[in-house]
């Protein structure tokens, strides 16, 4: 399954992925260098307001932005790879948007925290329905 450059939905995709995995880690970065869990000692002791541990959380979503740039880059550089990491990295996005929702329904202030969760979560599902046509 070969993604020709010159395919326009190939490189929308590839450009969304790459949006997507910068945002991620950018966010991420700005919120640790602003010290955001600071206050709580070394990286394996952050947790967020329920008590539940973070790093976990972060690893995943540094990961998922890290697999979403490579495929963002092999699909653009037309390499075979591409495509089925494409897949997966879609699919993990869709389910950390999913996920990170949970955190922005139950509290209402947060709620402009989701909408670019929800701008992730149906962009990666149009663009695996795209994909996979």
């Amino acid at each position: 399954m070969y993604i020709n450059l010159h395919d326009y939905t190939a490189i929308a995709i590839a450009i969304f992925m790459l949006m997507m995995g910068l945002g991620m880690a950018i966010i991420w970065a700005i919120d640790m260098a602003k010290g955001k869990f600071s206050h709580m000692g070394h990286f394996f002791r952050w947790t967020n307001e329920g008590g539940d541990l973070m790093w976990p959380h972060i690893i995943a979503e540094y990961l998922t932005a890290a697999g979403l740039i490579a495929a963002g880059m092999g699909t653009l550089a037309g390499l075979d790879w591409a495509p089925p990491l494409s897949l997966v990295m879609l699919g993990a996005l869709c389910y950390t948007s999913l996920n990170s929702l949970s955190w922005v329904f139950p509290n209402k202030e947060r709620l402009p925290y989701g909408i670019p969760m929800i701008v992730s979560l149906v962009g990666g599902i149009l663009a695996i329905a795209l994909l996979l046509q």
